[in-house]
């Protein structure tokens, strides 16, 4: 196990990113233009059966069906072509030959984390019932209330409770997904399709630096917003011209660039930060993978 720092992994996460942002852009563009045609061609009958289908439930759940294989199919894209990235960028190669892996290990990279992420939430319901249950012996059931609360009778304490409670909530997930960041990395560099022993390999990895991962990752999330927040004072008036009634083809080009200059860096940065961390705590290769 490897110790990183937060500098370390801003280095390697942009260091990654420079290297191999072209083959990013190839790729998780590519990967955005399939599902978006995968999503005209199955969810456009299915929006259209949604709308049509009051009081006929048997239509609205084919629909809802529609859209969860929808998104299946597209969680398998977008994870096959970040699977591709991570291995050229830390391993090399080229990508076009491994695609048939890619699909099989991207499929079962997101199913694996969907389960995670159904587990977590089934936890932390369980959690949120038994601390609810704390806060109404503490607080009493009428301190709780949503009349309490609308007429400022709320207790200092009560609400400093909730806002420790909400504080605890955003670092346990920030500790928690930190965790598993290497696993798609260690996918890609072991060529593997197994999610499982990924997320094993990648908690074991991360114990060293795990509140280290927490820090990092909460720096670039506050930076992901300032940068968000700028471009969008800077194209701000657009996005009014954009909502009058006579807005012009213009304001549409000028609108879709906008949500470009604002998705595109966040998307590729953020691809690039589990290859980072890896390269700080994995155990494998050095930095002149990044040829």
């Amino acid at each position: 196990m490897v110790k990183m720092s937060v500098g370390a992994a801003f280095s390697e996460t942009f260091g990654f990113l420079k290297t191999n942002w072209m083959q990013m852009l190839l790729w998780l563009g590519g990967a955005v233009v399939v599902v978006c045609l995968l999503g005209w061609l199955l969810l456009r009958n299915a929006m259209m059966t949604m709308m049509m289908a009051q009081g006929d439930p048997s239509a609205a759940f084919g629909a809802f069906g529609s859209f969860i294989l929808f998104g299946f199919i597209a969680g398998t894209i977008v994870y096959a072509a970040s699977l591709l990235i991570w291995r050229t960028g830390l391993v090399g190669g080229e990508p076009a030959s491994d695609i048939g892996w890619g699909l099989g290990a991207g499929f079962a990279l997101m199913l694996g984390n969907f389960v995670v992420q159904i587990g977590v939430m089934i936890l932390f319901y369980i959690v949120l019932f038994i601390v609810g249950l704390l806060a109404i012996g503490v607080f009493g059931a009428s301190g709780l209330s949503p009349e309490a609360f609308a007429s400022g009778g709320a207790s200092a304490g009560l609400i400093l409770f909730g806002i420790i409670f909400y504080i605890a909530i955003i670092v346990f997930f920030l500790w928690f997904f930190g965790r598993l960041t290497a696993a798609g990395p260690l996918m890609a560099v072991n060529r593997s399709s197994n999610p499982f022993s990924a997320f094993a390999e990648s908690w074991k990895l991360t114990s060293a630096s795990q509140w280290t991962i927490v820090g990092f990752n909460f720096v670039m999330i506050l930076l992901f917003l300032v940068f968000i927040f700028v471009v969008s004072m800077v194209f701000g008036g657009l996005s009014s011209t954009m909502m009058t009634p006579d807005a012009g083809a213009g304001a549409v080009v000028g609108l879709l660039l906008m949500a470009l200059i604002v998705y595109v860096p966040v998307i590729l940065v953020s691809v690039s930060m589990p290859a980072g961390i890896y390269r700080c705590i994995g155990t494998q290769g050095s930095p002149d993978v990044f040829a």
